[in-house]
């Protein structure tokens, strides 16, 4: 069993390295500012994974086996990713400008949780990694075991990240590129709000 919790270790924090929301999302509450919003942030991500993970520990697929349930938690999420993405370009781009104030505690871990509670594929992912290391006559003690590392790793892998965002390189880069890298963020975000609803459409 140890084995496989290290093998689930990794392979989550394979995963993790590919950017999506949560990173973008940490990106725009951590760098070049107060790191306190993004550990927030960490903490909602967590949360919102706990409840994913919570589905798969119970061994309920009802986002796996209802394509309503799916497409509804879908564009629900799309659109607060699109939300989200338009504060990123506003908070620079709009008639504020530097003057606008840094996310606070709250935004940064209510951000965090409802975009991920808002990913049904984060459900799928997890599911499909249980699936690899659980079988139907797993004990509910061992189940929780994996589940746990799930969300283990995410607040590690997700704290280091954050801990990377504050380093003086990375705050040098922001003052010379922030603008820039807020703009590009909430881009990015409006982007994945937008193929989420061209999935939806096509699906």
């Amino acid at each position: 069993m140890l084995y496989n919790l290290v093998a689930l270790f990794g392979l989550c924090m394979v995963g993790r390295m590919s950017p999506g929301p949560d990173m973008m999302l940490l990106v725009r509450h951590g760098a070049g500012g107060p790191t306190r919003a993004a550990y927030a942030c960490v903490l909602g991500i967590c949360l919102g994974l706990t409840f994913h993970v919570t589905w798969a520990v119970l061994g309920t697929g009802l986002l796996q086996g209802s394509p309503r349930a799916f497409q509804a938690v879908q564009l629900a999420g799309a659109g607060y990713l699109a939300w989200v993405g338009w504060k990123a370009l506003r908070a620079r781009a709009g008639e504020e400008g530097e003057g606008t104030a840094p996310p606070t505690l709250r935004e940064g871990f209510r951000d965090g949780l409802f975009c991920n509670l808002l990913n049904p594929k984060v459900t799928l992912f997890i599911l499909s990694v249980f699936t690899q290391f659980v079988a139907p006559g797993t004990p509910t003690c061992e189940r929780v075991a994996y589940g746990a590392v799930i969300v283990l790793e995410a607040l590690v892998g997700w704290t280091i990240f954050v801990r990377f965002l504050d380093t003086a390189p990375m705050r040098r880069f922001y003052e010379r590129h922030g603008q820039h890298l807020v703009r590009l963020t909430g881009a990015l975000l409006l982007l994945l709000a937008g193929w989420s609803v061209v999935s939806f459409l096509r699906g």
